[in-house]
């Protein structure tokens, strides 16, 4: 299973002292950049600089790696839906299947950009407090208090949902551990198996409730009030290498989509 919240990482090269706002634009430019960009050329450009980025900042691959195994079977069917569904010049005909070229260079591309997608999300995931993301970003929508829109209470409620999904994933486990000890067996028909999971589902979602109405009585006991604005122990500033970080984000992405025009 994929746990992109509670799997994060701790370092002291640059990509973990980025201020998370700075680390969320720049994952957002990044995928605006993927999204419009129409030659495989340069996805292998955003792809050395991935590695680049892996690298310099002394992260594993077992680290980067172990989700994609999960995403191989999507990245398979993806070349092989578009080289069979994609016309073009025919390289292997089998009585009404044809495997076209363009159809086969259409299916890389396309799971080329899955893939750096998936790739960057995960850097983000594993060099970003989830805490600290979602402080970062209650900084980054306050304008939108003028508006009356309720950033504060959006963002706590962001905040403890992913605060609480480790003890689920734990509480899921022990619950599973448990039931399996009593002696059910998971390992037979599908219809079997949907009765037994109910046994697994009922408990996680009566201690969720439990667990919610004791945090609703832990911030009553605090006088936390919704729609108050709300001050913060952290104090996030900028520094010169976000503001740096941004510059040359944008630079490299503006010369890419540069080149990529001056092309046509």
């Amino acid at each position: 299973m994929i746990d992109f919240f509670s799997s994060n990482l701790k370092g002291k090269t640059f990509i973990f002292r980025l201020d998370p706002r700075i680390k969320f634009i720049s994952l957002l430019i990044v995928f605006i950049s993927l999204l419009l960009l129409k030659h495989i050329e340069y996805y292998l450009i955003w792809l050395i600089i991935t590695f680049i980025t892996i690298f310099s900042n002394k992260i594993h691959l077992k680290f980067i790696l172990k989700p994609f195994r999960f995403f191989i079977f999507l990245f398979i069917m993806t070349i092989i839906f578009h080289s069979l569904l994609t016309p073009g010049r025919v390289i292997l005909h089998y009585y009404k299947i044809f495997v076209t070229i363009e159809g086969i260079q259409k299916g890389l591309f396309f799971s080329l950009r899955l893939f750096l997608i998936i790739i960057f999300s995960y850097i983000f995931s594993l060099t970003t407090n989830p805490m600290d993301l979602t402080d970062g970003l209650s900084r980054l929508f306050s304008p939108l208090r003028r508006l009356r829109f309720p950033v504060d209470d959006l963002f706590i409620i962001i905040h403890i949902a992913i605060r609480f999904i480790p003890t689920l994933l734990e509480q899921s486990t022990r619950i599973l551990m448990a039931q399996r000890a009593r002696g059910l067996n998971f390992n037979v028909n599908i219809i079997k198996r949907i009765k037994h999971i109910s046994s697994v589902i009922l408990p996680i979602i009566i201690l969720s409730i439990r667990r919610a109405n004791e945090l609703a009585l832990a911030l009553e006991a605090r006088w936390y009030h919704p729609g108050k604005k709300r001050t913060s122990f952290i104090a996030m500033r900028l520094k010169r290498i976000d503001f740096a970080i941004i510059a040359i984000l944008l630079i490299f992405t503006g010369g890419i989509h540069l080149c990529e025009t001056l092309r046509y």
